[in-house]
């Protein structure tokens, strides 16, 4: 758990613990909870794909969500790039999709034990995120109150302009290489 925070800070230095909680929430339960019809789902991507800045040029095409390692964020700029095809990356993502966790109330209760787990391993590298305190206890009533899903931080947003869709490990690797 550990490991994967830091390299997610080493990746990010501007996120929060909301976006280091997204990241663990997205590797736990995959994006089932996205599900739509292809053509949506292919729509949006091709749309969101349009939005990168054309000088944006990635790290990586793909990247850990959590520690599990058991989804990865696939850039969208591997499709502009013609790394894979728009086609391959909604086939992929439906994949994936189909691969999630359900969630229910039994799941949410498991996913609320998990994340105080990862807080409580990591604090001590938590501590000193931006905001730490207030990301805290918001994430706390948000898993309490049996809600889950978060969106990145604002300061991610501005520094990091994220463009991914998520993709099961085993799925994006099979697509494409690193």
């Amino acid at each position: 758990m550990e490991g994967a925070v830091a390299a997610m800070l080493d990746s990010y230095p501007a996120a929060t613990l909301q976006d280091i909680y997204k990241g663990m929430f997205q590797d736990r339960f995959g994006v089932a909870h996205m599900l739509g019809s292809r053509e949506a789902v292919r729509g949006y991507i091709e749309r969101e794909v349009a939005l990168l800045d054309a000088e944006y040029r990635p790290t990586n095409y793909l990247t850990p969500c959590g520690w599990r390692g058991d989804y990865l964020r696939v850039d969208l700029a591997a499709v502009r790039d013609g790394k894979i095809t728009l086609d391959e990356l909604t086939d992929a993502f439906f994949e994936s999709a189909l691969c999630g966790i359900a969630i229910d109330q039994a799941a949410i209760e498991r996913w609320a034990e998990e994340w105080a787990t990862i807080e409580s391993v990591c604090h001590e590298s938590l501590l000193e995120l931006e905001g730490y305190a207030a990301d805290s206890t918001m994430l706390a009533e948000l898993v309490a109150s049996g809600q889950y899903v978060v969106h990145h931080s604002d300061s991610f947003n501005a520094h990091y302009a994220p463009h991914y869709r998520i993709l099961r490990s085993d799925i994006a690797r099979r697509l494409m290489v690193e």
